[in-house]
């Protein structure tokens, strides 16, 4: 160029025109050498500055460990998880924002290359930033374009979303490439794509609930694993993290969006990049722009609490205490060494925290409910054919207005399976569902009530039998009795039997079955009643202290939960250990327990108790009170159990045990009015338990062992069976005691008979005298009798006209007065009229009079005013 400039300016055609070309072209060619002299000056300059300005932005930032980053980025609330016994997962626990961690090579390729061609296209080229896009954003920042690109790639996202904040300022993103750039040296690529995916917001789900990860976001999306996801599906989610709450297809409560196009559009543009990058073929990208994605949005969903809502909220108390312990446990904290004024604050700081790590910590609480179990029991309770169709009413005192107001009061039932060797809780029935809803009261776990005759086993035959005290073939007299452990007050009633009636000498085993009272209280008080509460409070039931000496405790006047009733007959189906009904069995972080429930067994009855007292049991199906359930009963197998109801027909319960399960029932009503049908009540509640044992069995009937007996331990012994025991010895005694009153009594019978003969003759001569002395005394008692009806008779009848005369005379009198009563008030009131009439003659004439004066007045001063005109 410059030799052209030189031939050009040496060859003029002429000197002068040479001369000024010289001139020109070394004054323009010293102001190019400035001008570039001068752009490198302003550009080294700008460089510095801006370096400088940059390390200033950053000075202050210290450069943090790599595994300290690690950790923060991998470092998010991750929502908790509830599983039923059975495997499948029940629910989340309500948190503000659901995610499920993955790994990247459980995410669909699809998405992978839909994120990278949307994001962050060269990810697996560049360090963290790339400086070229970074400039881009600064300038357009500068210059205030409309037009922004963004310059961030994932990982400069990820620094921002887990350590940074969302705050624009040039020294956040100073910050952020730096925090970048380190963390490309703290993780693979993978690693970080991987932790992106986790992190990343994605609007809702089809509950309405926030959701944060790609997992949590394919689930709730398309009901379906991030790793199964197709092609329009992946594009669909890719384009949901750049405004997660626009493109999201849902709204609030989980109801789908009616203008979904931003959200598709959104999807053809990430198709368009997975083309333009060559992730996709021409042919995919064109029939995946095609496909109508709105048919396989997950339709709006019913959250699991709204479905189980009984079993959630069990799972979360349950779980809350459980965890509570832990983090107690963890701090080394002892409540027995906590000061008894700071325990409640202790445990409450302690209850917090592990709410916060329920709803945040990614825990899963494993149930020991089996899903089929549980979900066939609810089928009788919801079913209102099982129930009066007429709910009752009770007056009941609202808590905070103090007014009496009539609540609803429909029957109610509450349930309760357990495996008897386990404690495992395999389902319960919470409430009946009344009007298609549950209510926040779990009757199987929160109701106590008086448990009626099912105390007969628990508490009173089995301790007699273990006692020594009687066998099942012992004889007890059931007859009229008084409670004799407690002074009798005026007006108490004898113990009476359901029916009223008595049976006379009956054996144990028929007492059981046919639930009669007097037995059961004969025996209870020939015990230590303390000693025998006792076995109840060692299962964990809590006694208050007047049931312990009670006698009534006999016909079950404590107050026992249906959970804890089932966990009772289960000790005696398993052979006399109990072990606590519980209804979680572990509870796991990061593939590890931090909880898992051991089944503890306690010794409470011998074997040799347990058995007997099953056996006798067994005849309350076959020929008791349970024999309506038998006959609805479809499951085989060795059935033992007990009915019971309490006072007023307020409660109905039937337990039944196999050598697998234990299943209780309970009706009753909420507000303790009295069951309905006084005679078909029992029918009712036989008719639901019967109905759940067979549903249950059908569903999975592994649980009861149906093949099964119970079988006869050798402590058992043929004497067990025989009329053996004390109260055998004090029948031989009142025997003994009516044999000799017979003897004197036959001894007193014949003195007597001799005595007769001698007095008949006697008697036959005083009889003759007595006779002749009878005939006078007629005699003078007829005519005595004669002259006092005469003298009556007379005095009647001078009675009789004394009292007519005083009655004539009565009448005279009172009509005279009414008479002059009458006419005195008929003079009183014309005296009133007239003196009325003579009132309103004299003011109708004065006010006549006024008017005429008034109208002369008016009349003359007309007149005079005319005058004066």
């Amino acid at each position: 160029m410059r030799e052209n400039w030189f031939k050009f300016w040496n060859h003029p055609r002429t000197k002068a025109v040479r001369h000024w070309s010289n001139i020109t072209y070394d004054v323009s060619w010293n102001i190019i050498l400035f001008l570039i002299i001068g752009v490198l000056l302003v550009g080294s300059f700008s460089v510095g500055a801006a370096g400088g300005y940059f390390a200033s932005l950053v000075k202050d930032t210290k450069a943090p460990k790599l595994t300290e980053m690690k950790q923060q980025v991998n470092s998010y609330a991750v929502t908790s998880e509830i599983y039923w016994g059975s495997g499948e997962k029940l629910t989340n626990i309500a948190t503000d924002e659901e995610r499920q961690p993955v790994n990247i090579k459980e995410i669909s390729p699809y998405l992978l290359d839909a994120v990278l061609s949307t994001e962050d296209v060269d990810f697996y080229e560049h360090d963290g930033v790339v400086p070229k896009a970074t400039l881009r954003a600064v300038l357009q920042e500068l210059t205030n374009s409309s037009s922004r690109t963004g310059g961030s790639t994932l990982t400069q996202q990820l620094i921002k979303n887990q350590i940074l904040t969302n705050e624009v300022s040039f020294e956040r993103k100073a910050k952020e490439i730096i925090l970048a750039l380190r963390l490309e040296n703290a993780m693979t690529k993978d690693e970080i794509l991987q932790a992106y995916l986790n992190v990343v917001s994605f609007g809702r789900n089809s509950l309405g609930r926030n959701i944060a990860g790609i997992e949590a976001a394919s689930r709730g999306v398309f009901n379906k694993p991030a790793k199964k996801l197709t092609l329009p599906q992946a594009a669909f989610l890719a384009g949901i993290p750049k405004n997660p709450y626009y493109y999201t297809p849902y709204l609030q409560g989980g109801v789908v969006k009616k203008d979904l196009t931003p959200s598709t559009n959104r999807m053809k543009t990430v198709l368009k990049r997975m083309y333009v990058a060559k992730s996709i073929t021409k042919a995919q990208y064109e029939k995946a722009v095609k496909y109508d994605i709105t048919k396989d949005f997950a339709k709006t969903s019913k959250r699991s609490r709204d479905t189980y809502p009984y079993v959630y909220d069990l799972a979360e108390k349950e779980a809350l205490k459980i965890m509570t312990s832990y983090f107690m446990k963890q701090d080394g904290i002892k409540e027995d060494e906590v000061k008894p004024s700071e325990l409640a604050e202790v445990k409450a700081n302690y209850r917090d925290q592990a709410m916060i790590a329920m709803k945040q910590g990614g825990y899963k609480i494993h149930l020991t409910l089996d899903k089929k179990i549980h979900e066939a029991m609810q089928a009788p309770a919801k079913n209102a054919a099982n129930f009066p169709s007429a709910p009752q009413y009770k007056q009941v005192v609202n808590p905070k207005t103090k007014k009496t107001v009539t609540k609803k009061d429909p029957e109610e039932t509450a349930a309760v399976m357990v495996q008897n060797e386990t404690g495992r809780i395999l389902g319960f029935v919470g409430g009946r569902y009344t009007d298609g809803t549950a209510d926040d009261f779990n009757r199987a776990f929160q109701a106590k009530r008086q448990i009626g005759s099912t105390a007969k086993p628990i508490l009173v035959y089995s301790n007699g039998i273990e006692n020594g005290l009687i066998t099942p073939a012992s004889t007890i007299n059931d007859e009229e009795y008084y409670y004799q452990t407690v002074p009798r007050q005026p007006g108490d009633n004898p113990i009476n039997n359901e029916g009223g009636r008595y049976r006379g000498n009956v054996t144990v085993r028929e007492a059981l079955e046919l639930s009669l009272n007097d037995p059961a209280v004969k025996t209870y008080e020939k015990m230590n009643m303390s000693n025998s509460i006792q076995k109840l409070v060692d299962m964990g039931i809590e006694i208050p202290d007047n049931i312990r000496y009670a006698p009534s405790a006999a016909l079950g006047t404590m107050e026992i939960t249906p959970v804890e009733l089932a966990g009772a007959y289960a000790t005696l189906a398993n052979y006399g250990q109990y072990v606590k009904p519980y209804v979680i069995s572990k509870i796991t972080k990061d593939g590890k327990n931090i909880y898992k429930a051991k089944s503890k067994k306690k010794r409470i009855y011998q074997d040799r108790t347990a058995y007997l007292t099953l056996d006798m049991m067994r005849g309350v199906f076959d020929k008791g009170t349970a024999q309506y359930a038998n006959s609805l009963l479809k499951v085989p197998g060795d059935w033992a159990g007990k009915t019971g109801t309490t006072n007023e027909i307020k409660d109905s319960y039937l337990v039944g045990s196999t050598p697998g399960v234990t299943l209780a029932v309970w009706t009753g009503h909420d507000q303790n009015n009295s069951l309905m049908g006084a005679t078909t009540y029992y029918q009712r509640t036989q008719n639901l338990w019967a109905q759940m044992a067979n549903l249950t069995y059908s569903a999975n009937s592994s649980y009861f062992k149906s093949g099964a007996r119970f079988n006869q331990p050798a402590s058992v012994s043929a004497d067990d069976f025989k009329n053996t025991g004390r109260f055998k010895e004090e029948d031989k005694k009142k025997k003994a005691a009516e044999a000799k009153k017979k003897a004197e009594a036959e001894k007193k019978k014949q003195a007597e008979q001799d005595k007769k003969k001698a007095d008949e003759a006697k008697a036959k001569a005083d009889a003759d005298a007595k006779q002749k002395a009878d005939d006078s005394k007629a005699k003078a008692d007829a005519d005595a009798k004669r002259k006092a009806d005469e003298a009556k008779a007379k005095a009647d009848a001078d009675a009789k006209r004394k009292a007519d005369e005083a009655k004539a005379k009565a009448d005279a009198d009172a009509k005279r007065k009414a008479d002059e009563a009458k006419a005195k008030a008929d003079a009183d009131a014309k005296r009133k009229a007239d003196e009325a009439k003579a009132k309103a003659d004299a003011d109708a004439k004065r006010k006549a009079d006024e008017a005429k004066a008034k109208a002369d007045a008016k009349k003359k001063a007309d007149e005079n005013r005319k005058n004066a005109e």
